[in-house]
């Protein structure tokens, strides 16, 4: 049964997160035999049964012909029920381990794949549901992660294998939130010394300056701009005391939508911050 295995963990899958300096160990998963390979099982002796008892129907040998046919197929629907789950079960062990700082995944005796959060390059959480006559039997989860030192996927149809897709998805989206959240500092750093040295972005259809915002040849004081709001895939712009929008572009037409609307909206509360 699939747990949380850090005594049974391969010595390679934590040499591998030392040289990674991924810190300390979180969760260790490894694969099963999945219970659809017992259910194909159990489907094959059926079949082989309803065979067996077709050959009795429709034969007209001898009793010693008909034993000899059930002794091969009954032979045969064994072996094949036993090899389907042992195929299975003694494949090479997939073992994935996270950690404080990134993910290490191991397939038998290969080497491991250790990588980083922020060496991800993509990661990729699926589950499918495995249904028998209208009712879902079984859930597998999987999760598909890019590394630079290999592709990997888990996947398992326990609890344990939704519960480490989640550590990996989380893990790696909250690090990809953080970089984005510290590149857009950056850029709206680098773009606020623009804009204070007379400098003026452009966005599109949009032109952006300490003095205004510019769209189709009107020049728009900040002070005048009552808000700059996305509304649904459009760009709205009112002025103060005005019903319809001074202008108004979909959101697809304006690179940086989100830069646009975080530096409008700072420069229009700065420029009416003395009024109110």
């Amino acid at each position: 049964m699939a747990r949380n295995l850090w005594d049974e963990i391969p010595a390679t899958v934590p040499a591998a997160a030392a040289e990674r300096q991924l810190g300390a160990g979180r969760y260790a998963f490894r694969t099963r035999t999945s219970s659809v390979s017992w259910g194909g099982a159990f489907m094959l002796l059926l079949v082989t049964a309803f065979c067996v008892m077709m050959v009795f129907v429709i034969s007209g040998e001898s009793e010693w012909t008909n034993a000899i046919l059930f002794i091969v197929l009954g032979g045969c629907s064994f072996l094949g029920a036993i090899a389907v789950p042992l195929a299975a079960r003694f494949r090479p062990v997939a073992w994935c381990a996270v950690f404080e700082g990134g993910v290490v995944y191991q397939y038998g005796s290969r080497p491991p794949i250790a990588g980083a959060w922020d060496e991800i390059t993509g990661c990729q959480r699926h589950a499918t549901q495995h249904e028998r006559n209208g009712i879902t039997v079984a859930t597998t989860h999987s999760v598909y992660v890019q590394t630079p030192a290999g592709n990997f996927t888990v996947s398992g149809d326990t609890p344990e294998a939704q519960q480490v897709a989640t550590l990996i998805a989380d893990g790696w989206l909250t690090v990809q939130s953080q970089s984005a959240e510290e590149d857009a500092r950056a850029r709206l750093a680098e773009l606020g010394t623009v804009l204070e040295t007379g400098g003026r972005a452009a966005f599109g259809p949009f032109t952006v300056s300490l003095a205004g915002l510019e769209h189709g040849g009107r020049f728009l004081p900040w002070e005048n701009i009552g808000e700059v709001d996305l509304m649904g895939s459009t760009i709205h712009v009112l002025v103060t005391g005005e019903r319809k929008p001074a202008a108004r572009e979909p959101v697809s037409d304006v690179p940086d939508s989100v830069l646009f609307l975080t530096v409008t909206d700072a420069l229009r509360r700065s420029a009416r911050q003395p009024a109110e």
